[in-house]
């Protein structure tokens, strides 16, 4: 190397790995800056003109401190069994209204009284957003959306709770139905807990989301489970000649909202035994109110 050479370009870095040496030098020259790698005798040096040695030290200790974000452990999991316990609850209150439903217990029509229709839905009785998530055409109907819900609301327990999962469940399968009423015409009418399984499906794929980011996953990885959801909604939401579509598209974004704000908020939150048989009972106590108001 020339005298002229070792006064024009000055060592900035030195690596003991050539690959390293040539990820910062890429960083460089994705700035604008011009660099070259001399191999000596310990490891290899990242050379720079003398007039751009600064601006390449600000721009490597900003990649450093970009890349070097301190990554948090996973919150540890939650005991499986009080997901089951919660999943079974929620499956008794559904099994309870379709029986009831059925049978027309107390002398009611619990299909004229509690299916989502829109119109009626625009005119503030609000309550059917919620009794429409209780009532089902037939057994098959019923099963598939006890099965998949359980399965999500136990998944979903696992990351923030029994309690709170099925009072996220039960809201966001409300403000589904809500959002569908709006976007559809006064005579659409629709049942089923569907919607708030597709909610269950959205706030699933966010939180992992969501957590997979907070944990530092890497690269295209930290997508999967997003894209994951939304293979499963259009693989189980599109098809079938009495599916609403468009009900399960809600569910499945107002899920996804609900889960990043339960990410955002669940710091906040109260936490613990106690909070979530209280976020639990809130649960029962918005299904059973909303029914209640209907019949009488």
């Amino acid at each position: 190397m020339t005298v002229e050479f070792e006064d024009t370009w000055v060592e900035i870095r030195r690596f003991d790995e050539r690959v390293e040496a040539e990820q910062h030098a890429l960083v460089l020259l994705a700035m604008g800056i011009d660099c070259l790698l001399v191999a000596r005798s310990r490891g290899t040096a990242l050379l720079v003109a003398a007039s751009d040695a600064a601006d390449a030290h600000y721009q490597l200790a900003a990649y450093v401190r970009e890349n070097q974000r301190p990554r948090r452990a996973p919150a540890p999991s939650r005991p499986i069994g009080e997901g089951i316990d919660a999943a079974l609850v929620f499956c008794a209150a559904v099994v309870f209204v379709q029986a009831a439903a059925g049978r027309d217990a107390f002398g009611a029509d619990w299909l004229a009284a509690g299916s989502a229709q829109a119109g009626l839905i625009a005119n503030g009785e609000w309550w059917r957003t919620i009794t429409a998530l209780g009532l089902h055409g037939d057994l098959g109907h019923l099963m598939s959306n006890l099965a998949a819900g359980s399965l999500f609301g136990i998944l979903i327990a696992q990351m923030i709770g029994p309690g709170l999962t099925w009072f996220a469940i039960v809201a966001a399968g409300g403000t589904a139905n809500a959002l569908n009423a709006m976007l559809n015409t006064p005579s659409h009418t629709s049942i089923g807990a569907s919607t708030a399984v597709f909610a269950a499906l959205g706030i699933l794929a966010a939180l992992s989301f969501k957590r997979q980011e907070a944990f530092g996953g890497p690269g295209l990885r930290r997508w999967l489970p997003l894209a994951a959801g939304a293979m499963l909604l259009a693989f189980l939401g599109v098809g079938g000649e009495r599916t609403d579509v468009g009900a399960h598209f809600a569910g499945f974004a107002v899920g996804c909202l609900f889960g990043i704000g339960l990410h955002l908020a669940q710091a906040r939150l109260p936490q613990g035994r106690a909070a979530e048989f209280r976020y639990g009972a809130a649960a029962l106590g918005l299904f059973a109110g909303a029914w209640t108001i209907a019949l009488i």
